[in-house]
């Protein structure tokens, strides 16, 4: 993210020029050139401070979507407090600069980090497809599948055979499986996202925000304008696979026999 942020920068603000930027200091050449370089080396270095030293002073390892709005702003306050030292003049109008200063580093800012964080977020959405695709080819080591409530307390235990697929609803889970040949339901309370780190390495794949299904269960996989879709043995219905999951199953597809 910071080197994206550096390269990113540097290109954006000597190629585009925002904010008549080349305007500010009466310079020209490789001068100018480096000043304005020096916009977007500042960033990376306050990236470089927030992302390690200062996570690590606040033990930072994950972030949530609140937590991270927060450090998003906390490393933008910075960014503009570093930029009022170094080019402008904190000892005059210490407001009116830091208003100055902060509008800026938001709109200058604002391209470079969202296009790190989709790089980012490309990066880890083929991890993960990956690590699907190690758990699909690695054989089943539980023969009972047990389920937890978000407390971590047991709440019944499954053949893993006989589990169909899971659905989200609210902040409960309804687990299909099947005994004596019937389609029958367990109610669960807990986060669809907890119980799929539950059941890694038993073939239960996500597939959708509010599916998981047992891989050894799938009938079919097929292609519906551009949607896929999945057929479960013993159940009728069809389960969607969104966008984020298409490539594990299509991936499925082409591995098999072409008739």
């Amino acid at each position: 993210m910071i080197l994206v942020c550096l390269v990113f920068s540097v290109l954006y603000i000597n190629v585009f020029v925002p904010f008549n930027i080349n305007r500010w200091f009466s310079d020209s050449g490789f001068i100018q050139f480096l000043r304005l370089s020096s916009y977007g080396l500042v960033v990376s270095l306050v990236l470089l401070f927030t992302q390690f030293p200062l996570r690590k002073l606040f033990k930072v390892k994950a972030f949530s979507i609140k937590s991270y709005a927060l450090w998003l702003l906390i490393e933008i306050l910075l960014i503009s407090l570093v930029y009022i030292f170094l080019y402008g003049n904190p000892v005059g109008n210490f407001s009116n600069d830091f208003i100055f200063s902060l509008k800026y580093t938001l709109l200058g800012i604002l391209l470079p980090y969202l296009f790190s964080l989709f790089i980012i977020y490309y990066k880890n959405q083929r991890a993960e497809i990956r690590t699907l695709k190690d758990q699909l080819g690695s054989p089943v080591k539980k023969e009972m599948l047990v389920f937890k409530d978000e407390y971590d307390r047991i709440k019944f235990s499954l053949r893993t055979q006989d589990v169909l697929f899971l659905e989200s609803t609210d902040n409960y889970i309804t687990v299909y499986y099947l005994a004596e040949e019937k389609i029958q339901r367990k109610l669960l309370r807990n986060s669809l996202k907890r119980v799929e780190e539950m059941l890694a390495k038993n073939r239960i794949v996500r597939c959708h925000r509010s599916f998981i299904v047992n891989w050894n269960q799938i009938e079919m996989v097929q292609l519906n304008g551009k949607r896929l879709q999945l057929k479960l043995s013993h159940y009728d219905k069809i389960i969607p696979v969104s966008e984020k999951y298409s490539p594990l199953f299509l991936d499925l597809l082409s591995q098999q026999e072409v008739i």
